[in-house]
């Protein structure tokens, strides 16, 4: 390939990248990255590329090319990727190995520099204990992903970094709590797995006031609810798992952004910790994308249906649902949310009804995890809980009784059935 080839082929993606973009959400899940696909002849559907790097004729061919090892580029992820990044309405996406390793990386690329060529000696200077006045903080939500949770607070605390909770559905809280060295604002929205519901936009004009970034995970939403980026965050990360995919059978993870900050991801952050999402996974996560808007659709009307049952169940003491007009942040995920996603949260009264209920389902399945088409429950606090002591449940706003409901695409009527029969022996 020329110099002028390698030119033309760049304004072909891009002129074919505004064209997708020009198109309706289902349309894009559909078509997005796909269609033409750039990579090769005239193929339905993308293909696997099962390698681990690519060969050419001469070293002016290689320098001139798109891909050189699959760590950092595959065909069937710039498909991926590039529907990603469209239905997001972001400039570029990396997708790696799982939800938690998108989280780590979009996080290190903020909070941390990028050092290279630094001659020995002159690494001390950047240890955090060098200017014990000045350590970068991050801020996120009371109540997150106990993964998320983790990796804040048992991991980057080590790195030299402070991370403050903060009720954020509070401003004030937040806005009391930034300070010059806060350098990253962390949240998801709606919260796993409480429910609550977090303003981006408010949060995102608070946090770039003193120059910080807005990471926002759009799990529990995907972009089929929820743009972040047009609303101000800075980063959106996704577990690929869950939604997106849809179909329970494949870990992956995305970061979404401005395409220079996804480009020093790209080549630095994970070409050094290596968390590579594998071009079957990414194939069949393609595959899910194409029924995303249906499926969310389904999943939200569905969520509503159940919410107002449960609400309205004597055994029932409490429902968390975005769509309900009970639910605080309900207001808030009008104005922000296109639907309001398939995620539940609810209360029984004490903990023995609790876990005698878990033993009475008959076609909601008990497990972790959440996006399937499948109906999945879980008692939080024995379960995504289980690793946490009994403060930092309560620090987290995670009560006693709570359980965790992923509704799934199953008639909303046999959900309410297996519900009816399960109340009734607690």
């Amino acid at each position: 390939m020329s110099e002028q080839e390698k030119k033309d082929d760049v304004q072909e993606r891009e002129k074919t990248r505004q064209a997708w973009a020009a198109m309706r959400f289902d349309t894009q899940a559909i078509r997005a990255g796909e269609d033409p696909y750039p990579e090769t002849s005239h193929g339905l559907r993308t293909p696997i590329y099962a390698t681990k790097s690519y060969t050419y004729a001469t070293l002016s061919e290689l320098l001139q090319n798109h891909y050189f090892y699959s760590r950092t580029e595959n065909p069937t992820l710039y498909a991926l990727d590039e529907k990603l990044a469209v239905l997001h309405g972001g400039e570029a996406t990396i997708s790696v190995a799982s939800g938690m390793a998108a989280v780590h990386l979009a996080c290190s690329s903020v909070l941390q520099e990028r050092l290279e060529r630094i001659r020995p000696e002159k690494i001390k200077k950047y240890y955090p204990q060098s200017t014990p006045d000045a350590i970068p903080n991050m801020i996120t939500h009371l109540n997150q992903y106990t993964g998320s949770y983790r990796l804040f607070t048992n991991l980057y605390c080590q790195l030299g970094i402070q991370t403050k909770r903060v009720d954020l559905t509070d401003l004030n809280a937040l806005e009391k709590a930034i300070d010059e060295n806060t350098k990253l604002l962390f949240f998801e929205t709606p919260a796993n797995p409480t429910v609550d519901v977090i303003d981006i936009e408010a949060c995102a004009a608070l946090i770039h006031e003193v120059g910080g970034k807005l990471i926002v995970d759009n799990t529990w939403a995907s972009p089929a609810l929820q743009r972040p980026l047009d609303l101000g965050a800075d980063l959106v990360v996704e577990s690929l798992t869950k939604y997106i995919n849809g179909h329970g059978d494949v870990l992956g993870g995305a970061i979404i952004g401005e395409k220079n900050h996804i480009r020093n991801i790209r080549y630095f952050w994970q070409e050094l910790q290596g968390q590579v999402l594998s071009p079957f996974n990414a194939w069949l996560i393609l595959r899910g994308m194409r029924t995303l808007g249906m499926r969310m659709e389904r999943h939200s009307r569905n969520a509503m249906e159940i919410s107002r049952y449960l609400e309205n169940h004597p055994k029932v003491s409490k429902v968390m649902y975005p769509g309900l007009e009970s639910h605080p942040g309900h207001e808030i995920a009008k104005k922000q949310m296109k639907h309001f996603g398939g995620m539940i949260g609810f209360e029984v009264s004490n903990e023995e009804d609790c876990k005698k209920l878990m033993e009475n389902f008959k076609l909601i399945k008990v497990g972790v995890s959440l996006g399937d088409s499948t109906s999945l429950i879980q008692f939080t606090p024995f379960m995504t809980g289980i690793d946490l002591a009994s403060w930092e449940k309560r620090s987290m706003n995670i009560p006693p009784t709570h359980f965790r409901f992923s509704v799934g695409l199953e008639d909303p009527e046999d959900i309410i059935e297996d519900f009816d029969q399960a109340l009734s022996k607690i």
